[in-house]
């Protein structure tokens, strides 16, 4: 099970969604073989997810935290070695021939498209999470609104 996040960057964390993202993530970690969550470290909502992440994997084993990546170009890997710990794998979608000015939209749709249930917090209709929940809806994938 494949499971990705999208939400704003400008997100407040607070204990209720934390609560409820880790309760989705041990209810899919009791019925799967392995949950594999893919987040994109853009932003508040974003780590926020990580974070959440890592708090569930401490409960249950088969649960894996994946940084989606959109470049690699040197600062961006200083940016990845720094957080590098926090993960289980880093991975860079086939974005090669992808401009820089669309990376992260191309990546945004690279994890819906990999995924099996997509975790979004998107309460406004404009920015790049609202445009990946609306993606993610074309797509018909499974969403959760957290």
């Amino acid at each position: 099970m494949v499971i990705s996040f999208c939400g704003h960057r400008d997100f407040t964390p607070d204990a209720e969604t934390e609560k409820t993202i880790i309760d989705i993530l041990l209810k899919y970690a009791e019925t799967e073989q392995e949950v594999i969550c893919y987040t994109g470290g853009y932003g508040a909502f974003d780590w926020f997810a990580a974070s959440c992440i890592r708090k569930a994997q401490q409960m249950a084993k088969n649960i894996r935290n994946c940084l989606i990546i959109p470049y690699i170009t040197v600062s961006h890997l200083d940016k990845i070695n720094f957080h590098a710990k926090e993960f289980d794998e880093i991975i860079y979608p086939p974005l090669e021939n992808v401009p820089p000015k669309f990376a992260i939209i191309r990546r945004n749709e690279w994890m819906v498209d990999n995924s099996d249930l997509l975790i979004a917090y998107v309460k406004y209709s404009w920015g790049g999470a609202a445009r990946t929940l609306e993606y993610a809806r074309r797509k018909e994938v499974r969403i959760l609104l957290v």
